[in-house]
């Protein structure tokens, strides 16, 4: 690879390493934050354990994760040239879809077949089955972005948007409709309850319009050095300050009952310096260290959904069938070790199955 791959000031349209980093560095996260969050809490007295807090909220909140994914998609939106609105809400509805697979795949059928077996079906079979997961919100901002482009709407115009949406998922109360389907169907917009929602629309979709904004915005600067340095600053201190005051006033705290999944307008812009920081400081590293030798990092990026997927299904087997079948519960360093393990086998699978897919378009 020349080093002209890695010129972003003479290729305003090159890939953009340091977003495959931001990606790699959210997917190593968020496998771990799953595996102490689906395992951990096996052991009892799991919510006063520090590995438990810093597996479920450090690394599955505050770092560069779900909101890292997001903003990505945002800037990816930008930089594809299959961005059109019907590829938009094809590929929206095709992800959509696929959260209902994966629903299925790694807690629907063990727990239709502890149903058929036993012939008692537990209470949170519905959530198994049609719980809300980034794959939905990732399908349906997919889905709106299509439609407002097809009525001629510009990033800033979707940043806007996503803006009031924001601010009205912020103030509106928590709603419960008083049973599941309503929840569920509200819940793809607002918040309802933990069975029903997760990301909704209203508080999530500003990740991705700041992504796209983000993307217009660096396809055309020329001196990306200096945006990057302004950024660096700007967002880590930013970032300084946010993290400070959650200390003070506790996780979340600008949101409504500290829910992550349902981020105020004032919480996701501390989230997002978050992923600025990391971003920037992505981009100056790639000057250090050239990209090949970080190779292992831009393939996870790019097989990112098949790495969701994939461990996802594991993780289920061993929470469903290990640890509640067989009664199994691993002490926290083995957890940790299951998470790295995920990591490294959910990357192998994925980037087999993206070589075959490769090799039979190439038939």
């Amino acid at each position: 690879m020349s080093s002209n791959h890695l010129n972003t000031e003479t290729r305003k349209d090159s890939r953009l390493f340091e977003l495959d980093l931001l990606k790699a560095v959210a997917i190593i996260a968020m496998i771990l934050c799953h595996a102490v969050s689906r395992l951990g809490i096996h052991n009892p007295g799991y919510e006063n354990e520090f590995l438990f807090f810093l597996g479920e909220e450090i690394l599955g909140d505050y770092l560069c994760v779900a909101h890292a994914f997001m903003f990505a998609m945002g800037v990816g939106i930008v930089y594809s040239r299959k961005s059109t609105p019907k590829n938009l809400m094809l590929r929206g509805v095709k992800l959509y879809l696929l959260g209902y697979l994966l629903n299925f795949l790694r807690y629907g059928m063990y727990n239709l077949g502890e149903g058929i077996i036993t012939g008692e079906f537990r209470s949170d079979i519905l959530k198994a089955f049609l719980g809300m997961d980034i794959l939905h919100f990732a399908g349906l901002a997919l889905i709106v972005t299509g439609v407002l482009k097809l009525l001629k709407l510009r990033e800033v115009h979707l940043l806007a948007i996503a803006g009031v949406l924001s601010l009205i998922g912020s103030v509106i109360p928590v709603i419960d409709t008083g049973n599941f389907a309503g929840n569920w169907f509200i819940g793809h917009l607002v918040t309802t309850n933990s069975e029903t929602c997760c990301f909704v629309f209203f508080n999530w979709y500003i990740f991705v319009a700041a992504g796209m904004i983000f993307g217009k915005i660096i396809r055309g600067t020329e001196n990306r050095d200096r945006l990057y340095k302004r950024l660096l600053i700007i967002s880590c201190c930013v970032m300084a300050v946010y993290i400070t005051l959650t200390f003070c006033f506790g996780t979340f705290f600008l949101s409504k009952n500290h829910d992550y999944y349902s981020a105020s307008l004032p919480e996701a812009a501390g989230l997002l310096s978050i992923d600025l920081s990391f971003l920037s400081a992505f981009y100056f590293l790639l000057k250090l260290v050239p990209a090949e030798k970080l190779s292992v990092f831009i393939d996870m990026s790019r097989n990112i959904t098949s790495i969701y997927f994939i461990h996802w299904c594991i993780l289920g087997f061993l929470d469903c069938i290990v640890c509640y079948l067989f009664e199994v519960s691993f002490p926290w360093p083995v957890i940790y070790l299951i998470g790295v393990v995920l990591i490294v086998l959910s990357s192998l699978i994925a980037k087999l199955w993206a070589s075959r897919k490769r090799f039979a378009k190439a038939k």
